[in-house]
């Protein structure tokens, strides 16, 4: 056969083969140099799991959002919801009022980074006065009995602005709302608790400020106070804390498993310490790239230690698997190494650069966390690949230069995976060649099958959800959301375009509208609030509180005069309404934690009410943590499409290009193709939905089906260069390659397993389906794909040449044309 690149390459890694060999003190000394200076970049890196990790700085929707915090503040906050069960009257109990007052006073002085501390103590109230109305907070003039209280609590539960805010409906539950001055992606020097303590998780926001507020609300004296601590800050810590110590565990199990398996195996230190060592190094050269890179370890970093070890093992594995073989062949170290890198390097290099792609092509996805992955993913792959034949070479350059005698066919027998593995593989190899007919049928039913069920897929993500129920902060939230008016929001945006544009009644009566229809999604949405519910609050108020005058002032004037009087009366709370010159008002929808599906239903029921009825007066946009749920299901749906696409041209390519054949590329690309879709399939079939994480199943499936795909393929047209006929040469390339082919999947499959061990959903789910890809793709590449190749010879025609008697006569005896048909 002619010479193509593969050959070529073989002859390239042959020489690195023995310099690395011959210059082992360098190549050890330089490996160990670079791999100081990465773990130095790695000690920089800090966790952030807030929200905006998943936009771009540029992103628009995420800019809206950015600009909405500009004019109304963070929107970061803790939100406490607490009842007195043992108190006859609840929260509104004197002792327990007085107590959350005392709570109220040492959140806004200890916790770090606060803004304002709200709660029934200190919340403003608003009531008839001589001189029109008096805004007071409730500790300024504490009642004297407990008679006075409840007569408190009746004129609160009597006000629309305070219920499902401040207070339950029922009166039975209260809250505190801690808001704060800082986000999780602010400049790091800006959230460090101690100056000069570190970028430690412990030392940075939110992390300080929720183990403050835990601390606070455990202290004895607030004994007797059920405390439900939800919101921004516990989320966002928690999720900090459970990457941190998952990315710790999880890496730990799947080193212990994916070691269990290679002791299992190779029976031998070499077979596990040199693969075990690699990814690790690997990992920690990944970790540097994130560092140089000035990014943060997020949520999807925490699927990169166990993704890492199972995938970066495969290339050293090849490497001492073949090198086992060739040391007892040759009895000699050196060439033995020179040999494997000949056969082994060639394909190593193909299925990294392969697999790389598959991650690398996600890069072009919008969300930022995702891309990121994406990039330092395919670095760690090229990085586990560039160790394996440097690094791993330089061990196994030490040891006996020779076999010990006497041992030979024990060693052989372990280095092809035990006997029963080979007559296993033998076995499989014939199946195949007889039955390649139905074998192709089959896989093309199944194809179309899950081609079907792919068109099925729907796309969801829920950012509290995906937390385990074993996780208290997702129960303590939806508990809130129950009780109180929820604690997700999606924000309207009414801009004016000119100062106090917004005190028009025009303007107002468009707020005033889409806040009724929006109460009418009751699915969702459990509260609304905007500047409308404060004026209407103090036409009330100045009208004796008498509910008739629970309506907007009717003049542009009398709107300009009731907000000058509520300021000069103590009021100060426009701003949470309003943008500091009054163009711009904003109408909060509070919602449950519900699917980002719902969110989306009940915000294109809102835009559909609009298209009928469009606000005429004010320029509306659509914002808050609601509307970045919907444009993440958006690019979800978006990066799936993309990475597919730009993974399945990429590899496609790459496979013709360095086969030198279109019709071998496109051949070796069925079985490749094949467990992609049936798990995408699979995925619609049972109704398992795209999310933030599951959306890498395609791309990186692909890149990972590939890869023994490349190696079977490789060691195929090698065999028949050397022997001339399909059938045998398919039956060698099993005995040889096919061992560590299983070998590989094994450890693939048991290291993505490790994942259902997380508390993190989407995670779970994206490890049972990768590890269900791995199986599949290697049932194709044993059955579809010789199957192929032998019904299409693509290698060319074979040549006249005796294939072994025993060979023949084995498969004969089923179907005598087997090998010539």
């Amino acid at each position: 056969m002619k010479r193509g690149i593969i050959e070529r390459l073989g002859d390239d890694f042959e020489r690195i083969g023995a310099r690395s060999f011959d210059h082992r003190w360098v190549v050890g000394v330089l490996c160990l140099g670079v791999l100081l200076g990465f773990a130095a970049l790695a000690s920089g890196t800090r966790f952030d799991n807030s929200f905006e990790s998943f936009f771009d700085a540029g992103d628009p929707t995420y800019d809206a959002f950015n600009r909405y915090r500009e004019d109304f503040g963070s929107d970061e906050v803790s939100y406490i919801l607490y009842a007195a069960p043992d108190s006859p009257h609840g929260p509104w109990s004197l002792e327990v009022m007085r107590q959350i007052g005392q709570l109220t006073a040492a959140l806004e002085e200890e916790v770090p980074f606060v803004d304002e501390v709200t709660s029934l103590a200190n919340v403003e109230f608003m009531q008839p006065s001589s001189d029109g109305i008096e805004v007071f907070e409730l500790l300024e003039d504490f009642p004297d009995d407990q008679a006075g209280l409840l007569a408190i609590r009746e004129r609160v539960l009597a006000k629309a602005l305070y219920v499902g805010g401040v207070v339950s409906e029922s009166g039975e539950h209260a809250s505190i709302v801690i808001s704060m001055d800082k986000s999780s992606v602010d400049p790091v020097e800006e959230i460090r608790l101690d100056p000069e303590g570190g970028d430690g998780l412990q030392n940075l926001y939110p992390q300080v400020s929720y183990a403050k507020i835990e601390e606070i609300l455990a202290r004895p004296e607030y004994a007797g106070i059920v405390f439900h601590h939800s919101g921004d800050v516990p989320i966002n810590a928690v999720y900090n804390s459970l990457i941190a110590e998952e990315s710790v565990v999880l890496m730990g199990m799947t080193f212990l498993v994916v070691s269990g398996v290679l002791l299992l195996f190779f029976r031998r230190a070499v077979g596990v310490l040199g693969p075990i060592v690699v990814v690790a190094l690997s990992l920690v050269i990944t970790v540097g790239v994130i560092g140089a890179l000035g990014w943060n370890l997020d949520m999807m970093f925490a699927m990169m230690p166990t993704l890492l070890i199972a995938v970066g093992v495969a290339d050293a594995v090849h490497i001492i698997s073949d090198f086992r073989i060739q040391f007892l062949a040759t009895g000699e170290r050196r060439e033995a190494i020179r040999r494997t890198l000949r056969l082994v390097g060639p394909p190593c290099l193909l299925t990294s650069i392969t697999t790389a792609v598959g991650f690398a092509s996600m890069s072009v996805a919008p969300i930022k966390t995702l891309s990121q992955l994406a990039i330092y993913a395919a670095i760690g792959v090229l990085a586990a690949f560039l160790l394996s034949v440097t690094l791993l070479v330089v061990v196994l350059s030490f040891g006996r230069r020779s076999p010990r005698p006497g041992t030979a066919i024990r060693e052989r027998s372990l280095a092809k995976g035990g006997m029963r593995l080979e007559r296993s593989l033998t076995a499989i190899a014939r199946f195949t060649l007889r039955q390649r007919v139905p074998i192709v049928v089959f896989f093309a039913a199944l194809f179309v099958v899950s081609l079907v069920g792919a068109t099925r897929i729907s796309v969801d993500s829920n950012f509290l959800l995906d937390l385990s129920e074993e996780v208290p902060v997702r129960n303590t939230t939806l508990y809130v959301d129950e009780v109180m008016g929820g604690t997700m929001s999606l924000i309207y945006l009414f801009d004016t375009g000119e100062s106090e544009g917004i005190l028009e009644p025009a303007v107002l009566r468009e707020i005033e509208r889409l806040q009724a229809r929006a109460d009418l999604e009751t699915e969702v949405v459990r509260k609304t609030h905007s500047i409308v519910d404060l004026l209407k609050d103090i036409n009330q108020t100045f009208h004796e509180d008498d509910p008739v005058y629970f309506r907007l002032p009717e003049t542009r004037e009398l709107v300009a005069q009731y907000l000058l009087v509520y300021e000069l009366s103590g009021g100060d709370e426009l701003d949470e309404y309003l943008s500091s010159d009054r163009a711009r008002a904003s109408l909060a929808l509070r919602s449950r934690w519900v699917a980002s599906s719902q969110i989306d239903e009940m915000a294109s029921n809102l835009d559909a009410y609009l298209a009928d009825a469009p606000v005429e007066h004010a320029q509306l946009s659509r914002t808050g943590i609601g509307a970045l749920w919907m444009q993440l299901m958006t690019y979800i749906t978006q990066s799936q499409i993309r990475g597919f696409a730009v993974a399945l041209v990429v590899i496609a390519t790459l496979m013709c290009i360095l086969f030198g054949s279109v019709r071998v590329g496109l051949i070796a690309m069925l079985p490749n193709l094949t467990p992609v879709i049936l798990t995408l399939g699979a995925m619609g079939w049972l109704g398992v939905p795209l999310s933030y994480t599951t959306v890498l199943i395609a791309p990186v499936a692909i890149g990972l089906a590939v890869d023994d795909t490349m190696h079977l393929l490789t060691r195929f047209r090698h065999e028949f260069a050397e022997r001339g006929e399909y059938a045998p040469a398919f039956e060698a390339a099993m005995r040889d390659v096919g061992r560590a082919l299983v070998i590989t999947s094994v450890v693939l499959v048991c290291g993505f397993l490790v994942n259902t061990s997380s508390q993190h959903t989407p995670q779970v789910a994206f490890g049972v389906l990768l590890a269900s890809t791995i199986i599949v793709a290697l049932l194709a590449d044993f059955l579809l794909l010789p199957a192929l190749i032998v019904m299409t010879k693509p290698f060319g025609p074979e040549r006249a040449r005796a294939v072994p008697e025993a060979f023949r006569e084995s498969l004969e005896a089923e179907t005598p044309r087997a090998v010539n048909d």
